[in-house]
């Protein structure tokens, strides 16, 4: 009776889950899923599942909140979780340098790869001057592998992350490229067009960049999502919600993203 109650339990947490995780977008939702997410993995840890879907959770509120203490901890959670269960599924130490871990990912891994490198590169891209130069190379590790496995992966990740790379990464780096930028968002708008979040990047990264200054493209691209259709998608419908969102608020700020023209 225990092991029917302990069963259906499961499958009603399943269930609600299910129906959180496709409203991912609205933050009181992915908080309640990250409860039962947090629940599960403190009773059976190694799901990699789960631990792809709590650290695209984590990620998801950082990039909701204006707090940003509490964005950096949420990008870092991710980080660290996806890191940590690589290095199992890789039967790897969590003292495991990146350059090992990176090196012996494969397609197989990409989801945990992946969205690790998402966390760190948000956490980059909002962390202090000294502290974003000093991540740049682990942050490049993760990416330059995704690059190597699958750049297509996630709607054109790899693509789209270094479209924002190369125009936001600090100049003294000596990486900062407008036109590789632009060349790299065009490749991922080829590769997955439905996907909002790239053309909210791409205005931002590169449109308003202070080398561009292009306002058409600017205005063209948040209007192409506002009036975008989200669809119903559960692996990119909420991102997708999430995009229209941004954009509009961007299009709030475009006096002030343009005033040193």
């Amino acid at each position: 009776m225990r092991y029917i109650l302990l069963s259906a339990a499961l499958v009603w947490a399943q269930s609600d889950l299910q129906a959180l995780w496709a409203e991912r977008d609205n933050p009181e939702k992915a908080q309640a899923a990250i409860r039962l997410l947090e629940s599960s993995l403190a009773q059976n840890p190694h799901q990699p599942q789960q631990v792809v879907q709590l650290a695209r959770l984590y990620y998801l509120l950082g990039e909701q909140t204006n707090e940003k203490p509490l964005r950096l901890e949420l990008y870092d959670k991710a980080y660290k979780l996806c890191r940590n269960e690589l290095a199992h599924q890789l039967g790897l130490s969590p003292s495991v340098k990146d350059e090992e871990l990176v090196k012996k990912a494969q397609k197989d891994h990409m989801p945990l790869l992946y969205w690790g490198a998402a966390s760190i590169a948000r956490w980059g891209k909002h962390a202090p001057f000294r502290q974003k130069v000093q991540a740049r190379s682990t942050i490049r590790l993760y990416w330059d592998r995704i690059m190597e496995l699958d750049p297509t992966y996630f709607h054109g990740g790899g693509y789209r992350f270094f479209g924002g790379y190369y125009a936001l990464v600090p100049a003294i780096t000596g990486d900062q490229d407008v036109n590789k930028s632009r060349e790299m968002f065009e490749k991922c708008l080829a590769t997955a067009p439905y996907y909002l979040e790239t053309k909210v990047l791409y205005a931002e990264a590169y449109a308003a960049h202070p080398k561009v200054r292009n306002k058409e493209l600017f205005r063209k691209l948040l209007q192409e999502v506002i009036q975008a259709q989200p669809g119903d998608d559960p692996d990119y419908a909420p991102e997708n919600r999430l995009a229209q969102r941004k954009a509009r608020t961007l299009l709030g700020e475009e006096a002030e993203l343009f005033e040193a023209e």
